[in-house]
């Protein structure tokens, strides 16, 4: 490999799946076929399905404990539904800082908030609540006035076990 250069960039097919697995299992995130595309410098958003479609079989055929999940053509790893109450309590605790979780409650029961209106019940604190939350995946921002709505994400419902 010349001076610069990273493995990435002389990849064959045959690591396209790695990368787009390595890619879903590290990202906090659903990620977008185009994302994934990027990341295999792959622009044919096809060609880019057809790979998630074989990590996903793999994981299927493998009866694996996790999967691949889509949900408004964006892609993520979740564990299957069926495994989710044996081990919910391990990363719940470690992952969400308990404010945060309280923070995350409200959010959940209150679908679409808007920041300012959240800030108003539960106090300035929110706004690291928010950032947080974001960060790690469970809820989405998204511009509406001057204000932003807050809603959860696919990543809260698999989870929570909220599908």
């Amino acid at each position: 490999m010349g001076r610069g250069r990273r493995k990435s960039d002389f990849m064959g097919p045959e690591e396209h799946e790695k990368i787009i697995e390595a890619a879903l299992f590290m990202s906090s995130r659903p990620l977008s076929l185009g994302e994934l595309g990027k990341l295999i410098k792959v622009a044919a958003p096809g060609f880019v399905a057809q790979k998630v479609k074989e990590v996903q079989d793999a994981y299927e055929r493998g009866g694996s404990s996790i999967e691949v999940a889509e949900e408004g053509g964006k892609y993520y790893m979740r564990l299957r539904q069926e495994y989710v109450n044996y081990v919910k309590d391990f990363a719940q605790a470690a992952e969400i800082s308990k404010h945060s979780l309280r923070t995350l409650a409200y959010i959940s029961k209150n679908e679409g908030i808007l920041k300012s209106q959240l800030c108003k019940r539960l106090g300035s604190t929110i706004y690291k609540d928010v950032s947080e939350l974001t960060e790690k995946g469970f809820v989405s921002q998204k511009k509406s006035g001057r204000s932003k709505a807050i809603t959860t994400t696919p990543k809260f419902k698999s989870y929570f076990g909220q599908e």
